[in-house]
């Protein structure tokens, strides 16, 4: 339901930095006005925990066409590259229609769990008789689950260096330079209402030459867009770059400007610490994709060492083989905890693990995505999750570790409530609903 002036009472508000208990969130039309503790006869009765609304700043919404395919090893163990023939089988498949069911579904679900934006990487832009079909099916399908888009839209012209594009691939071509441009022009006029904003994207360094990388970059800067690429998530990535042009990609990209505070780079796996500081220096942003990385068995990333860097960082759904960003986040330190032997990788200034994964999860996606959001702060996007703190997995959690069990201790289930904009899509205080 939409309103133009709300007034919550949250029982516990975490706004991106700070928990509070019995909150007051003044909201006027898509903005925050008013965000604070609540008074003393303005006590919070509304039995949530509301936090800022989670941004997934990469997802390819298709992807979710593929679940339980690819699964299957009957020749013995497989890869990234094995999984990538199932995809390009579903990309044979992808019309307007089939992109928008898959788009639509994949949106629903993370409105459903707590998502209120999203960055969707999209560079399956054509069927087979139709050139550019798919990037309005994708428009569409987000304009009508609701969610705040940021349509990262994708140059592709290579199938690795200096490879021609084959089979499922021609699917992602852009063509020339000056015609790729056009159409990003021409597809941020197709945008529909304010909830839908544009980034480019740069798909991969196998994918784009070095050269037309590094226009492309440029072309983001003279829009005053974000810029996305994938980065170094598997290792022949960087045995090809590293034949081609003596050096690895990340350091490829930093040498030739592509790296700065506007750019988010996915993944990267197996990037070496020498790189990161560099990457770090320059200002970047790493989306890791947990869950997905798992699943393709890329690898395991050195988040330490970018943390210690002071790297953003931030999640993505990605293959959205499972959309929860509750569940991103716990992969996010379970996964280091297992390989370094430790625990408490993500940690914030007080050494607490809740604050620090919840920021990733929401203020450092917001700034990838380049969205007023990520904070319930006054001028901020209205875009909030409501926890429900009656649910079973929450009950009997002393207040000062809500954080820490809302990331490690629950997921979707306990999600009651997604706004966006000021407009509650699922659930809600009783007196919008």
């Amino acid at each position: 339901m939409s309103t133009s002036s709300q007034i919550l009472r949250p029982r516990f508000l975490f706004d991106g930095e700070t928990l509070h208990r019995n909150g007051r969130v003044v909201v006027e039309g898509d903005r925050i006005l008013e965000a604070g503790p609540g008074h003393d006869d303005d006590s919070g009765n509304w039995p949530v925990a509301l936090i800022p609304g989670f941004v997934n700043a990469h997802s390819h919404a298709f992807q979710r066409g593929l679940r339980g395919k690819g699964e299957s090893f009957l020749s013995g163990a497989g890869s990234f590259f094995t999984w990538r023939e199932a995809m390009y089988n579903l990309v044979e498949q992808l019309d307007p229609q089939l992109a928008y069911d898959l788009s639509r579904q994949a949106f629903e679900e993370m409105l459903d769990s707590g998502f209120t934006s999203v960055g969707e990487f999209h560079y399956i832009h054509h069927s087979a008789n139709q050139p550019w079909a798919l990037d309005e099916a994708v428009i569409r399908a987000a304009a009508d689950s609701g969610i705040r888009l940021v349509l990262l839209y994708a140059d592709y012209v290579q199938g690795g260096f200096d490879q021609p594009l084959e089979g499922g691939q021609k699917r992602f071509d852009t063509g020339d330079p000056s015609e790729f441009l056009t159409r990003l022009d021409g597809i941020a006029e197709q945008l529909q209402g304010p909830n839908q904003s544009l980034g480019v994207v740069g798909h991969s360094i196998r994918a784009l030459p070095i050269e037309r990388m590094v226009m492309m970059r440029e072309a983001a800067r003279s829009r005053s867009l974000v810029f996305h690429l994938h980065l170094e998530e598997v290792r022949a990535e960087i045995r090809d770059c590293e034949e081609a042009h003596g050096c690895t990609p990340m350091r490829l990209l930093l040498d030739h400007g592509v790296i700065d505070e506007r750019t988010t780079a996915v993944h990267c796996t197996h990037s070496t610490p020498e790189d990161l500081a560099g990457f770090a220096q320059a200002g970047g942003i790493v989306c890791l994709c947990p869950m997905t990385e798992g699943n393709l068995g890329d690898g395991i990333s050195d988040l330490p060492c970018m943390r210690k860097l002071g790297c953003r960082v931030t999640i993505g759904t990605d293959l959205n083989s499972r959309i929860s960003p509750l569940e991103e986040l716990r992969w996010m330190e379970y996964v280091q905890r297992l390989s370094g032997e430790l625990r408490g990788v993500n940690v914030h200034a007080q050494g607490r693990t809740g604050p620090a994964l919840m920021q990733s999860g929401s203020l450092s996606g917001a700034e990838s995505l380049g969205i007023d959001a990520g904070l319930i702060s006054k001028g901020r996007l209205a875009d909030f999750t409501a926890i429900d703190l009656a649910h079973p997995t929450l009950r009997h959690v002393d207040s000062e570790d809500l954080l820490e069990a809302m990331v490690l201790g629950t997921g979707n289930e306990a999600v009651v409530g997604t706004c966006v904009g000021g407009r509650w899509l699922r659930g809600g205080p009783p007196e919008v609903q």
